[in-house]
Parts: structure tokens; sequence; C-alpha cells
């Protein structure tokens, strides 16, 4: 993965999603509308979330110090937690702000400007999303490919606001009047639910990561490589240890060796380490693996 690629396209995704959150809280306040104000601070705090991943990802590019010996692949799945958690606060303040709007008798709002403001974000938003789902095929970056959810999200928000702004005017020209100021509510009502779906799905990965729950996926691939290797070779036992940290593996594994074991040198130990990691897959900068081999089960514990 090239992360000046990366980079470059979090800078860019950055701005154009400042660019929105700007348009969306001016034509909120201009219109009246609160579900347009609430996409356009929803696009805010998603730019401060992009921001923090653009830092994030030139940690990451940096290599390892005396303090951060592992490097800094930890950040990566904390940044994640954040934004998951401000996508589950925003869908709770909205539902809660459409239910009061609604209880209040809903809100009078000028359909014009939001429709023309729905409409564009719509075409903009979407074609963006597209192109960078398009762009992190080559990447394959985990950061963007969690921070292309809130492209998605604002491109679902702004499809809900013209399709309910749509279906307001209609009501007016209907002469159902009384019943269209509650279009606004309603929509943001809708909107915070729909939103829970994308929070959770960032959330719940990241957790994971930040808790150190072991990832059964990396464990159960180990445990079948390392199955085969011990049968193959007659190894007494072995236990092994997985951990992530968004795109970086941590692997360690410990192998106990019968007593008898022929080891004519460093070379036969290094074959069979060689032989471990080519069933582990491919590797690369972000893969961590640790093989040791020893006599006594002590040393494993």
């Amino acid at each position: 993965m090239s992360n000046r690629g990366e980079q470059s396209l979090l800078k860019q995704s950055t701005i154009l999603m400042f660019a929105v959150a700007i348009a969306g809280i001016v034509t909120g306040v201009v219109s009246g509308a609160q579900s347009i104000l609430f996409d356009g601070f929803f696009s805010l705090i998603a730019t401060a979330i992009k921001v923090l991943m653009l830092i994030t990802a030139k940690l990451i590019a940096k290599k390892s110090n005396e303090r951060f010996q592992f490097g800094y692949w930890h950040l990566e799945p904390m940044v994640l937690l954040i934004e998951g958690s401000f996508l589950l606060l925003i869908a709770i303040y909205a539902f809660l702000n459409g239910v009061f709007g609604i209880i209040n008798g809903g809100r009078e709002i000028e359909l014009g400007l939001v429709i023309l403001y729905a409409a564009v974000f719509t075409v903009v938003e979407f074609a963006y999303f597209f192109y960078v789902r398009y762009r992190n095929r080559t990447l394959k970056s985990s950061l963007i490919q969690f921070d292309n959810i809130s492209w998605l999200v604002d491109a679902m928000l702004s499809v809900g606001l013209l399709i309910s702004f749509l279906a307001a005017l209609l009501l007016k020209s209907q002469g159902y009047g009384e019943w269209a100021v509650y279009v606004d509510p309603l929509i943001l009502i809708l909107l915070a639910l729909s939103m829970l779906a994308p929070a959770f799905k960032i959330l719940r990965p990241a957790l994971r990561e930040v808790l150190g729950i072991a990832p059964d996926h990396l464990d159960d691939k180990v445990r079948e490589v390392m199955d085969a290797a011990q049968a193959k070779h007659g190894f007494d036992d072995y236990v092994s240890y997985v951990q992530k940290h968004g795109r970086a593996r941590f692997i360690e594994i410990h192998v106990v060796l019968p007593a008898d074991y022929p080891v004519d040198n460093v070379a036969t130990l290094d074959g069979l380490r060689e032989e471990i990691s080519t069933g582990l897959g491919t590797p690369d900068a972000a893969r961590w693996l640790t093989i040791s081999f020893t006599g006594d089960r002590k040393w494993i514990a």
C-alpha cells in the first residue's frame, strides 16, 4: 500500500468534506431547516475526524523509535473508535431533536433552497464515494475504507433530505401545508436511525482492537498452519498469540521441539521459520512475526 497515496486521498477528502460542512451549515441557517443544519454539523465533525486520520496516516508511515518501539499502528483503531462514537452521539442528538420538533408542532422551512442543496450534494457525495472506493482498490487502506463510510452516510443523508423535501413540496401544492411542517423533524428521526448501522460498523471492530481482543480469523489461520507443521515435523507442542491494530498484525509463536529433534545448525530452525511464515501468507511491513524454538515447556508458558 502506498502511504503517500493514502495521505493524498485523505487530504483531498478532508478539504471536500469541509466545503460540504460549510455549505450545509449556511444553508441550514438561511432556510431554517434543522435537518440540513444537522447534515452540515455531521460533515464538520467528519472533517475533524478526517484530520485525525490524516495525522495517523503520517505517523504510521514513520519508523518505530525508542518510545514507540512497535510503531504507531495502535493509533488507527483509536481514531476509528472516536469516529464511531461521534456518529453514535450525533444520531442520538438528531433523534431527540426530531422528537421534540414534532412535539412542538413542526418547523416551517424554505423548500426551494433545501431541495437545490439536497439535489446537488446527493450527486457530489455519491460521485466522490464511488471515486474513493475505486482508488482504495489499489491502496487497500483500512483508514480510507472506514473514512469513506462518512461519505456514504452523507450521501444517504442527502438522498433522504431530497426525497423528504420533495414530498413536503407536494403536500404544500396539494393544500396540505399543515402536514409539511412535520417533514423536517421526521427526516431528523429517520436520518438518526439510518446512522446507527454505520456507527456500529465502525465501532465494533475498532473497540475489539482497542481492547486487545484477538481476531478470530487470524487466530484460526495461525492454528491451522501450526497444526499442519506440528503433524509434519513432530513438534511436541506450541502456543501462539495474535493481535491486530489497524492494518498491523502481531503474531507470536513458541514451539517445543522433542529432545531428539535433529538440529544441525541455526539454518535448520530458520528453514522451519521460513516454512511457517510462507504458510501464513506473504509477509509485509504491517506483519510482525516472532517464532521461537525451545526444548523446555516452561519457556512457552
